[in-house]
């Protein structure tokens, strides 16, 4: 397959780079109408209060002429704005006036740091201080004055990331005005005399949704930092010392009713720690966390997980998910392995003697220290080393005498990610990643390395991409001899499509061996896979009949096993989206699968095969405008499969109520009836041994939430998150799965033990409080109160008050702390002792 799709990706990219060769509109890069500002260096730093003194900005030429992205794209923008760029030894400053004929009409709705696009008006910079049309810095801040800060890089973007940076907002009766001061210390530039940059500015007017940017942004091309303009006239700048450190110091009192004799209900702590960035030149930046400090990030969203695949769950501590883009692009950084569920957690009943009980089991591994280098040459080459460090892990158990002893749950470890990445012309890539787990007592080591590639025509039409990765374990499985053995695995991918345009259309195909094993530092559900797919986009992006824009979509996907070459499935699926005029949203997607599929992994013992009768799905959602005070989110989807009489229904209703430009509540309703559920259950008598048993369950699930924010100015704010997650699974009768990978119906006569076989009722909650206070840049005091309640019982109550009546008589950990954190930069400690 490979032999065949590569001559005709080249064949196609030299036709399409012909044909397009003679476009005299474009610039060398593929870009139409390319602006250009010029930057002045000031003698007189601005002050940062929101006033554009003439005297200090209009010495340059503003950058004019915004042209609108959405709606009625490539129209021009309804409102004028004149942008203003200076800069001295220290810093880049951006001043904007952003002129309105309805001044009392722009909204103003608070939010957090970093909560981006909300019902307000805002305006943002990007600087592609490289200029190599794929990476760059976004500065944004509303018209209420929240801060948003976002580093992009080739297609996606890192909202995790923070920069210390200046903003003032003004209201007058033209409209308001943007003053920032991005000092050098939090971008990167080349080391040379004279600088372009790439740069685009944003404006957003909130009461007519229309956003536009003052070089032109086509919604039919592929790619955003691709089609900026440029800056000029920046000249003889330097790179400061980079310096940075953030201590912390946080204290924790937790409570949990564990009720063991001799130990308090109640623990405590106190921490200490400290984040350090220092800049090793011009590009490269050194990220070090000592003694780092996760306690008070967001809870996890747990579930009842029925399937034969691990559960991701998001990342939620901020080292892991700042400044990341590079080791995450590959896809084999799953940065939750690091500090996560120990290695041996689940075996050590197997290493006790008889009569002893487990005292002890911690859940999570302890991180020692974390530390990352990150950055990019002035010839495009990203380059990024991370590295972590977690100590070893014991579970403590008891004999009968009262003796305790420890076994080892999780050896001393050493995490590590190298990558380099090549950005290339038309939008290309070339990217080399390397994940490393090394551990200590003998217990097995793994690693992987794999090469990714993008090739764009010049004019970003068409695009290549292919790549593959080879895994590597030692010593985790043994050869015939009871040796340890080096076990390999591949997997590679290519994918030839048409980005840009109203037709777009992709060929895909992805294998992966049946050895292939990334999930020591990565994820992955199961290998062992060939998937081949299809899929063909028509794109409306101007107004047509009453909609804004119109997309639609339509899939066809083929799936094989790598070894043995068995078939497995073949599907079909569509996706329509449209806006309204009125700027309400809506989904339509629907899909069938016309045979049967071959489902190789919900036996749980390999080759043993389930097939899956053919089955069809149909789904809708809609989306009101979100600028009314009262909005909201809907979707409803059925699923049905006519073998076993299999169905599955799912609704959801999320209200959204802006109270005042202050308050928001949102609140979340899903419930999903899935009835005849047909999938592999484990035998509670031999819970080590795969049962070949399947039920029949009825599977109803119930997820609430109530999220709410009071935002007492941009600095400060009041968050709440609560979550109750009720599913239950209720057993209608047993099968056993034949050989043939059929299903037969288990009666009383077969097997007299079916009552082994319980129900679940299963329950978590968990509340979220936070207080967060933004008193200088970069530092911040946090109150936390967290409680959380996990629950998993074999009766189903009747009704749902009866249950959530129970699931809070059940044991409840809280835990409340405080965490101090304050930024010291070097520069500015310098600043002050030399005046």
């Amino acid at each position: 397959m490979l032999n065949k799709l590569l001559p005709l990706a080249l064949t196609l990219i030299l036709f399409t780079t012909t044909v397009h060769a003679s476009g005299s509109a474009k610039d060398p890069e593929g870009n139409s109408k390319l602006k250009t500002t010029r930057a002045i260096r000031t003698t007189k730093a601005p002050e940062m209060d929101g006033i554009l003194e003439p005297e200090v900005w209009q010495v340059v030429a503003p950058a004019t002429n915004f042209v609108r992205f959405d709606p009625l794209n490539g129209k021009p923008s309804s409102q004028r704005t004149e942008v203003y760029m200076l800069y001295d030894n220290e810093a880049v400053y951006i001043g904007a006036k952003l002129y309105d004929t309805a001044p009392d009409s722009i909204l103003t709705q608070l939010g957090q740091r970093d909560s981006g696009e909300n019902n307000s008006d805002m305006f943002g910079v990007y600087l592609d201080t490289y200029n190599d049309k794929q990476n760059a810095f976004a500065f944004l801040v509303s018209a209420a004055g929240v801060q948003t800060d976002i580093k992009l890089s080739q297609g996606r973007e890192d909202r995790n990331w923070d920069a210390v940076w200046a903003s003032h907002v003004k209201r007058h009766p033209e409209g308001w005005t943007v003053e920032m001061r991005i000092p050098y210390g939090a971008i990167r530039f080349p080391k040379a005399e004279v600088q372009t940059w790439g740069v685009n500015y944003m404006r957003i007017i909130r009461r007519t949704r229309e956003k536009s940017f003052w070089n032109h942004v086509d919604n039919a091309v592929e790619g955003f930092v691709n089609q900026e303009g440029r800056a000029v006239g920046i000249e003889n700048i330097k790179s400061p010392v980079r310096l940075q450190f953030a201590p912390y110091v946080s204290g924790y009192v937790n409570h949990y009713p564990s009720n063991i004799e001799g130990k308090s209900n109640y623990t405590h702590s106190i921490n200490g720690g400290m984040d350090v960035k220092y800049g090793i030149n011009d590009a490269f930046t050194l990220d070090v966390t000592l003694i780092p400090d996760f306690g008070q990030t967001q809870s996890d969203n747990q579930i009842l997980n029925l399937s034969p695949f691990e559960v991701k769950f998001s990342e939620n501590r901020q080292f892991f998910t700042e400044g990341t883009e590079l080791f995450n692009k590959a896809g084999l950084f799953y940065s939750r392995r690091i500090g996560g569920t120990p290695l041996l957690f689940g075996s050590v009943r197997k290493s006790m003697h008889e009569g002893e009980v487990i005292l002890e089991n911690p859940a999570t591994s302890s991180l020692l220290n974390a530390a990352k280098i990150s950055g990019r040459t002035q010839n495009g080459l990203g380059i990024g080393l991370f590295n972590a460090l977690t100590r070893n892990m014991f579970a403590v158990v008891e004999d009968s005498t009262g003796n305790t002893r420890e076994i080892l749950t999780d050896p001393l470890t050493n995490y590590s990610v190298f990558v380099l990445d090549q950005t290339l012309r038309n939008n290309s890539f070339i990217t080399f990643t390397n994940t490393n787990v090394t551990r200590s007592k003998n217990l097995y080591d793994a690693n992987v390395s794999g090469l990714q590639i993008r090739f764009a025509d010049r004019t970003n039409t068409f695009a290549l991409r292919a790549g593959g990765n080879i895994s590597q374990l030692y010593g985790k499985h043994k050869d015939a001899a009871g040796e340890p053995e080096v076990t390999l695995g591949h997997q590679y991918n290519i994918s030839l499509a048409k980005v840009s345009g109203n037709l777009q259309y992709s060929l895909n195909h992805s294998v992966e061996s049946d050895t292939y094993d990334i999930n020591d530092l990565g994820y992955l559900q199961n290998s062992n896979e060939m998937s081949t797919s299809a899929q063909v986009n028509y794109n409306f992006y101007q107004p047509i009949w009453k909609f804004l824009n119109w997309n639609n979509r339509l899939r066809v996907n083929h799936g094989m096993l790598y070894a043995p070459r068995e078939f497995t499935s073949l599907s079909f699926d569509a996706r329509h989206f449209v806006k309204f005029r009125n700027f309400t949203s809506a989904n339509l997607n629907w899909g069938f699968r016309p045979g049967d599929a071959y489902d190789y992994f919900e036996a749980r013992t390999f080759p043993q095969v389930f097939i899956k009768p053919p089955a069809y799905d149909i789904s809708g959602s809609i989306s009101s405008d979100y600028r009314k005070r009262l909005a909201f989110d809907a979707s409803i989807g059925h699923w049905e499969s006519k073998r076993y009489n299999q169905s599955d229904w799912w609704f959801s209703i999320d209200p959204r109520f802006r109270v005042s430009d202050k308050l928001l509540l949102v609140s979340g309703n899903n419930y999903n009836i899935k009835k005849h559920n047909i999938g592999y259950i484990p035998d509670p008598s031999n819970p080590g041994k795969s049962s070949g048993i399947f039920s029949d369950r009825d599977v109803k699930t119930l997820t609430t939430t109530l999220s709410g924010e009071y935002i007492f100015n941009e600095n400060t704010g009041l968050t709440l998150n609560v979550r109750h997650y009720w599913s239950r699974a209720k057993i209608n009768w047993l099968y056993y799965l034949q050989k043939d990978g059929t299903l037969s119906q288990i009666t009383v006569e077969q097997d007299s033990k079916q009552s082994r076989f319980k129900d679940i009722n299963f329950n978590t909650f968990n509340l979220d409080l936070v207080y967060s206070w933004r008193f200088a840049p970069g530092s911040e005091l946090r109150i936390v109160w967290k409680n959380a309640i996990l629950e998993r019982l074999q009766q189903i109550p009747s009704s749902y008050y009866d249950n959530l009546s129970r699931t809070f008589q059940a044991p409840q950990n809280n835990n409340f702390s405080v965490k101090l954190l304050y930024f010291i930069d070097y520069i500015s400690i310098r600043n002050v002792l030399s005046a």
